[in-house]
């Protein structure tokens, strides 16, 4: 889908402290890296005390502020969760701390699309309501050892973070070109819980084998989705200026991206950031983008395409075009970071 007059003007994110992270071998031994070592995870955020929701609510903060929007501006908020035991109703809870009392507020779960899947829903709300300001996607995750400990043993190591960014008509420094989504929903009983399994136990079959028996699928899929974003837009690979994927581990991203139109590697992508986040759920994408719009790198001209799934399997591919430098736009004295990673 083409877009027309959307723009982000402003990103947040909140990182709890990050702690290294010790698994040389595939096991007592061996002497082989291990998956999760292959993968390329150097260490991961933790949260011990914010909940995710309100690293979700600090992010939005930061987002607003680098926006210049106010609270009372915003006519949609869309939150997206992950398994957030500590809120029933998040978006009730950040409407209350960011929202003003005209706010409608939504929740996507999309795993780890949601991020992306939260984007796009915040730019069909601004098209469809001339009257509308802006709108305000948060994302937030937390996935405490006791549940999510394995997804060592599965390759990949879970981070703790909130996102954020508003979307404005017109106003902001990164337009929203086009979006484009593929679903692939034969793979979703790889996602159901496994009979038998009860509480913190409760595991999928993608949580126990992983996703390299579903690679082919994968990777098609993929390509189908950034094709198409590129085809509608008539932009070539070689016109993307940076890459954004979610932070699943430089072996997947490696496969799914070698053979993409874009022909890249995950080293070539913001996965050289999230590698040292962990990947962060559906805070993954806008965690990169905010790191991208906040680093001077980025140039009016330049075009970024985001490369995002999650389990289920959906993806979601979003191509922006930056229209003005985003780091002037940022307040003085503040970091991206407040929360931990610098």
């Amino acid at each position: 889908m083409l877009w027309q007059d959307i723009t982000i003007a402003g990103t947040g994110a909140w990182i709890p402290p990050i702690r290294p992270e010790h698994e040389p071998t595939g096991g007592p031994g061996t002497g082989r890296p291990s998956m999760m070592a292959l993968n390329g995870f150097t260490s991961a955020a933790v949260s011990k005390d914010d909940t995710a929701t309100q690293m979700a609510a600090r992010a939005g903060l930061k987002a607003l502020r680098h926006a210049d929007v106010a609270g009372a501006d915003l006519s949609l908020l869309v939150h997206a969760g992950f398994q957030d035991a500590d809120h029933y109703t998040p978006s009730a809870y950040l409407m209350r701390v960011l929202g003003g009392k005209d706010t409608a507020g939504i929740e996507v779960g999309a795993a780890s699309d949601g991020g992306a899947a939260a984007l796009v829903a915040a730019a069909d709300h601004l098209a469809a309501r001339p009257d509308a300001k802006a709108t305000l996607v948060t994302t937030g995750a937390r996935f405490p050892d006791e549940r999510w400990g394995h997804s060592r043993e599965l390759g990949y190591v879970a981070g703790d973070a909130g996102a954020a960014a508003v979307l404005t008509r017109g106003t902001g420094f990164a337009r929203l070109v086009a979006t484009a989504h593929v679903t692939e929903s034969r793979l979703e009983a790889q996602t159901r819980t496994r009979e038998g399994h009860t509480g913190v136990a409760r595991r999928s079959p993608v949580e126990e084998t992983g996703f390299m028996p579903h690679i082919d699928v994968l990777q098609r899929a993929t390509h189908r989705c950034i094709e198409a974003v590129l085809d509608e837009a008539a932009v070539k690979p070689a016109d993307i200026a940076h890459v954004v994927p979610i932070a699943i581990g430089s072996v997947v991203l490696d496969m799914l991206l070698s053979g993409s139109p874009l022909g890249l590697r995950a080293d070539d992508t913001s996965w050289t950031y999230g590698r040292h986040l962990g990947h962060a759920g559906p805070s993954d994408v806008l965690l990169a983008l905010d790191r991208a719009f906040r680093s001077g790198t980025l140039r009016t001209g330049d075009r970024v395409l985001v490369v995002s799934f999650g389990v289920g399997f959906r993806w979601t591919t979003a191509l922006l075009e930056i229209t003005r430098d985003p780091v002037a736009m940022a307040p003085a004295g503040r970091s991206h970071t407040e929360g931990g990673w610098s």
